[in-house]
């Protein structure tokens, strides 16, 4: 009875002993495994320091204007010394790619930093990088961060994410429009209808064509083959047509400068491209800077600034182009207060 009783404690002390071994063993487990999560982070500029930074860039399609913004990028990235991958979406459906891009981005690591160019890129891309890893994403030739949901406001971005924001003045588009044709009085608009940031931009077009006595007619395109014929419908009933800033009209406005050539109406850009190819005039941003500009952003926080915590940068300062080619097909002077305006002639890029 006493050896089985001996018995028996033993293979209770071992049992005792085995059980605290296995649990001091997972609470160890457990301890290192939280703190290499936060060491992974808190290295990652000291990793940098010993290698070159990577980044993703993602372009919404092949387009001059974009594509100068990528060229700005890569101007900067090369004088940091940074390397960096473009990808760049299919003109069939260049949201869906976007959205893939980013989804490899985070999947096979990699990358320190993601940029985006336009705003169907960035929105697409944004919640698939900021779901899956923390790599930030800086944004280029962004109209509204805010709306996009891109970052809090553009102040303090708050989310893993900044850039680059083209505000575009569209009461000064008008002006000039007025200024061009005086005795305007109906003036028309075509854009992609689920374009973001359409919403806000038509509603400040139509608000501030009122107080110059214009009526706004709108021709809302699903895709490229609507562009033609709503050009075809509008050219008609209005004195000239106005493009906002939209990637697909941009990317295809020689469909409706084509029709406004038949009906001998002017179109106003908003893109030096636009202007070049027969737009009679239109502000335009310089878009290599632009990308110049998110380059050195994405360069600063690449080296240890905090992309949440570092305002979004509003650019406005536009040039005036002007198409002399159209001026004379059109019988339109060039009124005295933009005699100093760019002056360009029509070529297709």
């Amino acid at each position: 009875m006493k050896k089985s009783l001996k018995t028996l404690a033993v293979f209770l002390m071992i049992a005792l002993l085995i059980t605290s071994v296995t649990s001091g063993c997972k609470m160890s487990f457990d301890e290192e495994e939280t703190e290499s999560e936060e060491v992974k982070q808190e290295s990652k500029v000291e990793s940098l320091s010993t290698r070159r930074a990577k980044v993703s860039i993602i372009q919404y399609i092949n387009y001059t204007a974009l594509n100068e913004c990528c060229e700005g990028i890569k101007q900067s990235l090369e004088a940091a010394n940074i390397e960096y991958e473009v990808n760049v979406g299919s003109d069939s459906s260049p949201e869906q790619d976007c959205e893939e891009f980013a989804q490899n981005t985070a999947i096979n690591g990699g990358y320190d930093l993601v940029i985006t160019i336009g705003t169907p890129a960035s929105i697409a891309a944004y919640p698939s990088i900021s779901s899956s890893s923390r790599v930030p994403v800086i944004f280029c030739a962004v109209t509204d961060p805010v709306g996009a949901n891109l970052v809090v406001s553009n102040q303090t971005p708050t989310n893993n994410c900044t850039g680059i924001s083209t505000a575009f003045n569209i009461t000064e588009q008008l002006n000039m429009i007025n200024t061009f044709q005086p005795t305007i009085t109906k003036l028309g608009v075509i854009y992609t209808k689920d374009e973001p940031n359409t919403e806000q931009q038509l509603k400040t077009l139509k608000s501030e064509a009122k107080k110059l006595n214009i009526t706004i007619y709108e021709g809302a395109a699903e895709s490229v083959s609507d562009l033609k014929t709503l050009a075809a419908e509008m050219v008609p009933e209005v004195d000239a047509i106005t493009l906002l800033p939209d990637n697909m009209v941009s990317a295809n406005s020689w469909e409706i400068m084509n029709q406004a050539i038949i009906g001998n109406k002017p179109v106003y850009g908003v893109t030096q491209t636009e202007v070049k190819e027969g737009c009679l005039a239109g502000y335009c941003y310089d878009f290599t800077e632009l990308g110049r500009k998110t380059g050195e952003r994405a360069a600063a926080v690449l080296r240890g600034q905090s992309a949440a915590d570092t305002p979004v940068e509003l650019v406005s300062d536009c040039t005036l182009y002007v198409n002399t080619d159209a001026v004379e097909s059109l019988s339109i002077d060039i009124p005295d207060s933009y005699s100093n305006a760019q002056k360009v002639k029509t070529s297709y890029e």
